[in-house]
């Protein structure tokens, strides 16, 4: 947004600040949601309200509610179209709530630049996913409880590299206190299945169970959310007490 400065006839731009949070002491807690687009988003806290969601660029038109977006890719990258939205530039220019991009770009007014300096200062230089940068930034904020829904990094040669960056800051976070909550139905962490030298062992012969096959991810049945819309949010899942979705029984007002 631009405002004028009176004294000196310009036209200047009110960059957006960083979101405030309440810091974690004595009895408060920092619940923070990751959010991404395998399967098991569905099963996201949107519900409780206790939970700041923190989503993935991908994934952030699809949550009822978000908190925080990430876009950490170059403009030339995140201009060209996706085959997961059909006009995201446009999203991303009405997108009420803040982005964190690699700078502030003024025809995105929510963007933030993102503190990679900072966090390069203060960590391991090994970042191979958004949500390896996430974490680290969630640790500088105090996070103590940090949840993964939508983010597999299913083993294959496209996603194995962000998989096992994704898994060390994993053990960062866990080794400094916070406690990790995996959806069900997510690799993370349960990969593989048997422990070595105890199970993987059978006739003298080194074996192994299979991962749980994840279909491909299909865009066309998540359902875009207009942030600008009035109308109800689309369900993402029912998670009992009578079939009703989460987000239909929170009691407050949605971010989105």
């Amino acid at each position: 947004m631009a405002i004028e400065d009176k004294k000196k006839g310009l036209a200047l731009l009110r960059v957006p600040p960083p979101p405030s949070y309440e810091p974690p002491g004595l009895g408060r807690l920092r619940k923070i949601a990751l959010i991404g687009t395998a399967p098991t988003i569905r099963l996201a806290p949107f519900h409780d309200p206790s939970w700041e969601i923190w989503a993935h660029n991908s994934a952030a038109h699809v949550c009822p509610r978000v908190d925080r977006v990430f876009d950490l890719h170059p403009r030339d990258f995140w201009e060209k179209p996706k085959r997961w939205h059909p006009n995201y530039v446009k999203w991303l220019k009405t997108c009420p709530v803040p982005i964190y991009m690699h700078k502030h770009y003024p025809d995105i007014p929510q963007s933030i630049e993102f503190p990679k300096d900072r966090i390069l200062s203060e960590f391991r230089r090994y970042f191979s996913s958004q949500a390896a940068w996430m974490m680290a930034l969630a640790l500088t904020e105090g996070v103590t409880h940090l949840g993964f829904y939508g983010i597999h990094y299913a083993s294959s040669d496209e996603r194995s590299h962000q998989r096992n960056g994704c898994e060390y800051w994993m053990g960062v976070c866990e080794g400094r206190g916070v406690h990790l909550v995996i959806a069900q139905g997510a690799p993370l962490l349960r990969e593989p299945r048997l422990l070595y030298g105890y199970e993987n062992y059978k006739g003298g012969k080194q074996i192994d169970l299979p991962s749980p096959k994840q279909g491909p991810f299909d865009p066309s049945k998540l359902t875009v959310v207009d942030p600008n819309s009035t109308a109800p949010r689309p369900p993402l899942a029912s998670l009992g007490e009578g079939h009703k979705i989460a987000w239909d029984r929170s009691g407050h007002k949605h971010h989105f």
